[in-house]
């Protein structure tokens, strides 16, 4: 089986230094060929479509990746309607910016995407019971997995992170995994951690903010660090920046917890809380109102209410003194992860892939 995958111009391979059509990789072809994700950008898919006289073509959807305010993405599911079958992974559904005042058009911007797609894939359980409210017609819920490779590191390595770190024995140390943006209340924990005394420290593991709502992020990422310094914490708080994936598991298996409190709940749609969980790592986040998640508190993971730096400090400080607790949660944690492989995942997506190539050829 072989893949053909549009991409923007940033993945072009660093030793490509001409404007390649296709680049040859392990999986098939690339294309970074776009810049800006607009209704030009539909008529390149549609010309690659038939050049590599693809079977299906499956569209990762999540608004801020297409730079918010164009709705050309939307609609390449009803552009291909008679060409090729379309399916739609939704990571969520925020719906694109499109202009101001654009008001409830911005959603119907989104079901509409969703409504002419051969088949839509929806990442979570939430995400998946609204896209079946909308009438779409063919839903399957496949989460995804680790955004990193797991990689158990040694004890050595783990030391030798927590000696880089400046850390004493004594000290607790919270890592933070993922960009960071509004929504996943890293402020929330800068204060929670301003409440705890001076044995706790946090890592900020990775890149601060991602390609997508730069502009956004980066005003978050400046908000947060002006609270950082305002709350004498400049000494406790560490920036990783970007890191190869066995130097994240690395880190990760440093940090005492894992603590990622976001706003709007967990969920299985992030994977960077995956990743977490698949290495083994006890994590704290915040309760959801998705009752079907088989995260559960107290048993694979910790939560407490969203923006709470109270519940969040008392239960830092709760698993702090607590190994026993910590490594029962890490566990089950590791355990859980083995649904979420990416074996399982990708046999998932192709059965549904075929049945859906089956079904538009039928009845084309």
């Amino acid at each position: 089986m072989r893949y053909t995958s549009l991409c923007s111009k940033v993945c072009r391979p660093d030793d490509s230094s001409r404007r390649l059509s296709a680049v040859e990789v392990e999986y098939g072809f690339l294309h970074p060929r776009t810049g800006r994700w607009r209704w030009g950008t539909m008529s390149t898919i549609v010309d690659i479509a038939l050049r590599y006289d693809l079977d299906i073509i499956n569209e990762q959807y999540q608004a801020a990746a297409y730079n918010m305010n164009s709705p050309a993405p939307n609609f390449l599911p009803w552009r291909m309607k008679s060409v090729l079958p379309v399916v739609v992974t939704f990571h969520d559904l925020r719906p694109p910016y499109l202009m101001p005042k654009a008001g409830s058009m911005r959603e119907r911007a989104v079901q509409f995407m969703a409504q002419h797609a051969r088949g839509v894939i929806a990442t979570n359980s939430a995400d998946f019971e609204t896209l079946q409210s909308w009438s779409v017609t063919s839903t399957r819920e496949i989460p995804i997995g680790s955004n990193i490779e797991v990689y158990q590191p040694n004890h050595i390595e783990i030391q030798e992170v927590r000696d880089q770190l400046a850390l004493t024995e004594g000290d607790i140390l919270l890592g933070y995994f993922g960009f960071l943006n509004e929504s996943k209340g890293a402020d929330t924990l800068i204060e929670s951690l301003s409440r705890l005394d001076e044995r706790y420290h946090l890592v900020f593991i990775g890149g601060q903010t991602g390609d997508s709502d730069q502009a956004n992020n980066q005003e978050f990422l400046d908000h947060l660090r002006t609270g950082i310094t305002q709350a004498g914490l400049d000494d406790r708080v560490r920036w990783t920046g970007f890191l190869p994936p066995m130097r994240v598991s690395a880190y990760l298996g440093a940090a005492d917890l894992m603590v990622m409190p976001y706003r709007d709940g967990v969920s299985l749609r992030r994977g960077t809380l995956m990743a977490a969980l698949a290495h083994g790592r006890p994590v704290i986040s915040t309760q959801s109102a998705d009752s079907t998640l088989p995260l559960q508190h107290g048993a694979n993971i910790w939560l407490v209410p969203p923006n709470d730096p109270t519940a969040l400090s008392e239960a830092i400080a709760h698993l702090a003194v607590d190994p026993d607790l910590r490594s029962k949660l890490g566990d089950n944690a590791a355990a859980l992860s083995e649904q979420f492989s990416w074996e399982t995942i990708a046999r998932q997506t192709a059965e549904y892939f075929g049945e859906l190539v089956t079904d538009f050829r039928l009845h084309r």
